[in-house]
């Protein structure tokens, strides 16, 4: 009987140490949902150091990570928690484009993670991120300073749309701060340049490069069995995309593939989960942004005067509105450009 409760203890002990499929792993920066069985997202958190969205994805032989964080630091929490739910070893880790935001993570991989992008996303990481880093050396410590005075002095409606803003860029340009002296830029060792099929066991997964787009190099990732696609920053959910590193028009045309595909659960590169309605969302977002565009030519308008037009009612609500004047030069300046040509 003595040796029967032993057992019994010691099988409830275990069970309650155990971490259950499904379980949601806590974390300050990002929240972990489950998609499908070995089918993950991180969704950055407000007052988190996640800054953009990052997939999990396990093919029943390897482990594949889309996309790596801002932070090393969440990276290498990220990886723990992988670790601690007991999925397949990470074999890679996949960066959708240049941004600093989805590469920095990479570092915290063992170098027989095979980190992959395009061939030309490679280069620009090469290239911009020595630049980036020096001047947010420069730069992002000031603002850090301001941010955290906000943060510091707020005595406000801590669920309003002016606190939120707050804990949005207070972590990232701390984060940015310490870049000189946490990152050490690893750079994409393998590329897709096309299509590259990783099947296991359990699914396909497919990544999928159609050139530029929201940068001059943009990749996906799409899961046809499971119906689910990681955009990258090709997607933003309510948020202001960030416009001018890209081409309008052709990312449109990556928006009008995606829709071609079979898909019930998009991960934008940033804001909540959704359906394939986020296409449709952000090709009206862009379309918009070219006929403003338009009238401002036909109406002569300078360019000094774009600064000072504000985000249409329709844009209002989303997030990163700093965005728009941004966006809406860019596209100025790319409808002249057509002009002329």
């Amino acid at each position: 009987m003595r040796i029967f409760l032993y057992i019994y203890f010691v099988v409830i002990i275990l069970q309650g140490c155990k971490v259950e499929p499904g379980k949601t792993i806590a974390s300050d920066n990002f929240e972990f949902v489950e998609l499908a069985d070995g089918v993950y997202s991180c969704i950055h958190k407000f007052g988190g150091k996640a800054t953009c969205n990052v997939g999990v994805v396990d093919n029943g032989k390897e482990t594949l990570i889309f996309d790596s964080f801002l932070s090393p630091a969440v990276a290498q929490e990220l990886s723990d928690a992988i670790a601690e739910i007991g999925l397949s070893p990470v074999k890679y880790v996949v960066n959708s484009h240049f941004h600093n935001d989805h590469i920095r993570g990479n570092q915290v991989f063992p170098y027989d993670v095979k980190i992959i992008s395009t061939t030309a996303t490679s280069k620009l990481i090469e290239e911009e991120e020595p630049l980036q880093i020096a001047f947010e050396k420069e730069n992002a410590p000031a603002r850090y300073t301001y941010y955290d005075s906000l943060y510091l002095s707020f005595a406000g409606d801590r669920q309003s749309r002016e606190y939120k803003q707050i804990l949005m860029w207070r972590p990232y340009y701390e984060t940015l701060s310490n870049s000189h002296v946490e990152v050490k830029t690893r750079v994409p060792d393998m590329f897709v340049d096309s299509m590259l099929n990783i099947e296991g066991p359990d699914r396909k997964i497919l990544l999928i490069s159609k050139g530029q787009g929201h940068t001059d190099s943009d990749l996906i990732l799409y899961l046809p069995d499971d119906k689910i696609l990681f955009s990258g920053d090709l997607v933003f959910n309510e948020c202001h995309p960030y416009v001018a590193h890209g081409n309008i028009s052709k990312w449109k045309t990556w928006l009008d593939f995606m829709n071609t595909l079979e898909v019930t659960t998009v991960m934008p590169g940033h804001g909540q989960l959704g359906t394939a309605e986020l296409f449709d969302q952000m090709k009206s977002y862009l379309q918009d942004l070219e006929i403003s565009a338009e009238n401002l030519i036909k109406n002569e308008a300078s360019l000094e005067s774009i600064d000072t037009i504000p985000v249409p009612e329709k844009y209002e609500t989303w997030w990163f509105d700093r965005f728009y004047a941004y966006n809406l030069n860019f596209a100025y300046e790319s409808a002249l450009a057509a002009e002329t040509e």
